[in-house]
């Protein structure tokens, strides 16, 4: 997910990108498998939760609707808790039928809410909103993670000096102590303010300069370079118990097309992709990387069917899963972006995101279209409850490695 003025900085680039003619499908990776299906009941627990660990026990627990929910990382309006404005309440009532974001928290109980400008305004403020925000969801029954896209340079969300002051991923090539180091303070502030998750670091490899939507974002233009930064911040942040995301799988560094407006179609070859754009997200996620974020990005040499990451089997399920081990949560870019939202409704889109692998679907344009899409899938059998349940114990043991269930945080060491 880009934020609205790295979006404007890369409206003004206009220049065609260079394609690499080659016809090397070597990469290509069979569909994954269709999961077996299997009759449960479809809205009741499918199995006695008696006999679980706790972990599993809860999630065992939820009806689909609240899976789907759980399943879902939402906007909430307001930057207080419990007290809004009448717009802030009219906007909160159309998505969720409540009035305040600790209502949502409460009632909804979605996966994790996102903070964007209008939520923030001061560190103490966001301080409050996230200590309000956990604990509307704890009485709710279920941990809300809080993310943000806090990146550095045009891409910074939170205030205070450790943010505000954060430089641009570019700025730290070549420096992997100092982005460390970086990324230790930021975190640090994050966790002061009550956020779990950063939407960062960018994992793209910027190979066509400025010519490219991502710039100044991604670490450098080389894989060594990015990789180096990737695994360097990814320390820094855990160190300050804060989760990471790599972003956006799988690699926006080589297209000039901006899928805040349309959909970027990868025309490199597999070869170079893998030598190019493939080394610093299977270094993250050897560093140990929490989330990675899938991007509405097609790349037909890996999975013909011309779907972007979000949609596609092959490059989530059989690339990310199968090929690169990769054991944490999946989460999909914004699902109202350009490049996106065509596709099909709220619940379609849902349903095709999970089919493929997602494991969090992040600011569908209507989350209760996109839960009730869930729920109908369940019972059509394009989803089956066992693949919510999945999806359900990562985001929950993820919450659980961020403190919010047990405490204290324990992500992985560097």
């Amino acid at each position: 997910m880009r934020g609205t003025r790295a979006a404007a900085a890369a409206l003004a680039v206009v220049a065609f990108v260079g394609c690499d003619a080659s016809t090397d499908t070597s990469a290509q990776e069979p569909a994954a498998p269709r999961p077996e299906r299997v009759e449960v009941d479809k809205q009741r627990p499918s199995r006695s939760a008696a006999t679980l660990p706790p972990l599993r026990r809860r999630v065992a627990a939820l009806s689909v609707r609240q899976l789907a929910h759980r399943l879902q990382v939402v906007t909430v309006a307001g930057t207080a808790a419990h007290t809004v404005s009448p717009n802030e309440a009219a906007a909160n009532r159309a998505d969720f039928g409540v009035s305040t974001p600790a209502a949502v928290a409460r009632s909804f109980q979605p996966g994790g809410v996102v903070y964007f400008d209008a939520n923030v305004a001061s560190v103490a403020q966001v301080r409050s909103l996230s200590r309000g925000l956990h604990r509307a969801s704890r009485r709710g029954g279920w941990p809300t993670l809080l993310f943000t896209d806090q990146e550095g340079g045009l891409v910074s969300r939170l205030p205070g000096p450790a943010a505000v002051e954060q430089p641009a991923a570019r700025t730290l090539a070549n420096r992997p102590a100092v982005g460390s180091e970086s990324a230790r303070r930021v975190g640090a502030a994050m966790a002061a303010m009550g956020l779990d998750v950063n939407f960062a670091p960018v994992a793209d490899v910027d190979t066509v300069g400025g010519q490219g939507v991502i710039g100044d974002r991604a670490f450098g233009t080389g894989p060594g370079v990015v990789s180096r930064l990737v695994r360097a911040q990814t320390c820094g942040y855990h160190r300050s118990g804060v989760a990471v995301t790599l972003k956006h799988w799988p690699g926006h560094g080589s297209t000039s097309v901006d899928s805040h407006r349309s959909m970027p179609t990868l025309r490199l070859s597999p070869s170079r992709w893998r030598q190019d754009h493939l080394p610093p997200f299977r270094a993250g996620i050897r560093g140990g990387a929490d989330l990675v974020m899938t991007g509405h990005l097609a790349y037909p040499r890996l999975d013909p069917s011309g779907q972007p990451a979000t949609l596609s089997q092959r490059l989530t399920t059989g690339w990310l899963r199968q090929r690169l081990g990769f054991e944490g949560v999946v989460v999909t870019d914004s699902l109202g972006m350009g490049a996106i939202v065509s596709r099909g409704t709220p619940g379609e889109i849902a349903v095709r995101a999970l089919r493929a692998g997602a494991d969090l679907l992040l600011m569908s344009p209507s989350p209760q279209g996109a839960t009730s899409g869930i729920v109908e899938a369940v019972r059509d059998g394009r989803l089956t409850r066992e693949r919510l349940e999945e999806s359900a114990l990562r985001v929950l043991r993820l919450a659980d490695a961020t403190g919010l269930i047990a405490g204290p945080r324990h992500l992985s060491d560097c």
